[in-house]
């Protein structure tokens, strides 16, 4: 045994490690197809309009969604 390890760190660091590795998916897209935010149903606070399920939107404050490019 090596001073200073112990067996939990070693499951901790796998655990770690196939979490690096998972493909964590939003609607059933890979994630390298799409790195934006999505807030179906909120309302965007720059054109008042809802923001639909497909459509990128940001956070804009603490409470606040806004498209990405309103309609």
């Amino acid at each position: 045994m090596v001073a200073g390890y112990t067996p939990n760190q070693g499951y901790t660091a796998m655990q770690s490690q196939q979490l690096a590795d998972a493909d964590f998916t939003e609607l059933g897209r890979d994630t390298g197809e799409d790195h934006s935010a999505h807030a179906a149903g909120k309302t965007c606070a720059t054109c008042r309009e809802p923001i639909g399920a497909g459509q990128p939107a940001r956070r804009r404050g603490d409470t606040d969604w806004v498209h990405d490019v309103c309609p």
